[in-house]
């Protein structure tokens, strides 16, 4: 499987490069693209989990500030916590927290989604906030953006939300909150992600066969290459179109959502039919696309070391390095390259040495587009327990 990733075509460069300026080798704090503004994941760095969640937030909210925005400009989030850290507890507090510093959000709610990891970079760390969040045409006029809340389920976050031509999806797992029950197989949780994932959509007026992006979270212990033929077969099944027209993705394993039970949680994005998107396809084909663009933005899949026919190196350095060539060659067939790289996602396998994949990847792009020094792209770094190989060590 392969990752999200979202470039600027070249008359949105300036732009980018006007924001969240920052010194070779680190990333940007955030980098706007016309109305959405992608903000790197910002890391908890003392205290509790609970002190650590005002932490991002208040550190989210001072990156903001320096587009003229607020945390209330907030339109998708992604927590992720430390395993063993209380889902529930992170939860209570991120959106106490993030109404008393923006009360806007108990009117105008994100989507969002929760995801364990096996831990961070920093030992201290036990929670990170990436987000992506919104610049109204009129400061202030949140209701630019249209929001569907949830009929049975979470009420803090809405269910999807629209930023035009783009329709964000909350976390959709598979708890039946009518009915307070969860399937207890994958095989019946892939199937009652993917037609909530078509209800929630059809509220929207879409449906899964407009889908253009997708994440899969895998708990630790589930197969991922089932989960793969599942997940595309209930989706093929409902939008054959999917199968000539896919969208990007990725898949990672995580040890577990807000729930134990949860085995699969995903979340994606779609567009309208009428939208013009372009596809770059793999040179066989597959599940997905290689990348999906839709005006002024490009989403890639997530890039590791399958390089065709040639064997996977073990040091996760070099896994890093093929990842960067490979989105660099990727952008080229849309007439671009990994210099108009605005956000990334480095998800590196537990063991690994992450300042070394991290390194590796930033001056492997750096001597591919010289201009990622001068103009560096937003970026989140997240551990996880594994790839969708067993081995991958890192997927960007």
């Amino acid at each position: 499987m392969k990752w999200l990733r979202f470039a600027s075509l070249a008359s949105t460069m300036l732009l980018c490069a006007s924001v969240g300026a920052a010194a070779a080798g680190k990333p940007a704090s955030l980098v706007a693209v016309d109305n959405l503004v992608f903000v790197s994941g910002a890391v908890g760095s003392g205290g509790d989990a609970l002190a650590q969640v005002d932490e991002v937030i208040r550190k989210t909210g001072d990156a903001l500030a320096a587009r003229g925005l607020d945390f209330g400009d907030m339109l998708q989030h992604t927590i992720y916590i430390k395993d063993g850290v209380s889902p529930m507890a992170v939860l209570q507090r991120f959106h106490a927290t993030a109404t008393q510093v923006a009360p806007s959000l108990k009117e105008f709610k994100s989507v969002g989604t929760i995801v364990r990891l096996p831990e961070f970079p920093d030992k201290a760390s036990l929670v990170m906030l990436d987000i992506v969040a919104g610049a109204p045409k009129a400061k202030g006029q949140r209701d630019e953006f249209r929001r569907i809340p949830f009929t049975y389920g979470p009420q803090e976050i809405a269910e999807t939300l629209e930023v035009k031509p783009f329709v964000f999806t909350a976390g959709t797992e598979a708890m039946d909150f009518q009915h307070g029950t969860l399937a207890p197989t994958i095989e019946e949780q892939v199937d009652a992600i993917v037609g909530k994932l078509q209800s929630g959509l059809q509220k929207a007026g879409l449906s899964v066969g407009d889908m253009i992006a997708h994440n899969l979270y895998v708990k630790k212990g589930t197969d991922p290459g089932k989960v793969i033929q599942l997940f595309h077969a209930a989706t093929h099944k409902l939008a054959p179109q999917l199968e000539d027209q896919p969208s990007v993705g990725t898949l990672v394993i995580v040890d577990g959502m807000a729930s134990d039970g949860f085995l699969l949680e995903m979340d994606a994005i779609a567009v309208p039919r009428s939208t013009a998107v372009k596809r770059v396809l793999y040179e066989h084909p597959t599940d997905i696309a290689r990348s999906v663009a839709v005006g002024d933005l490009i989403l890639l899949s997530g890039m590791e070391a399958m390089d065709g026919a040639r064997p996977i190196p073990a040091d996760a350095a070099a896994q890093a390095a093929i990842a960067a060539r490979k989105i660099h060659d990727t952008l080229r067939q849309s007439g671009l390259d990994i210099g108009h790289m605005v956000k990334y996602r480095i998800y590196v396998k537990k063991g690994a040495d992450v300042s070394k994949v991290r390194r590796s990847f930033l001056d492997t792009a750096a001597r591919l587009a010289p201009s990622l020094k001068r103009k560096p792209a937003a970026e989140t770094l997240a551990i996880v327990e594994g790839l969708a190989d067993e081995r991958l060590q890192v997927e960007v």
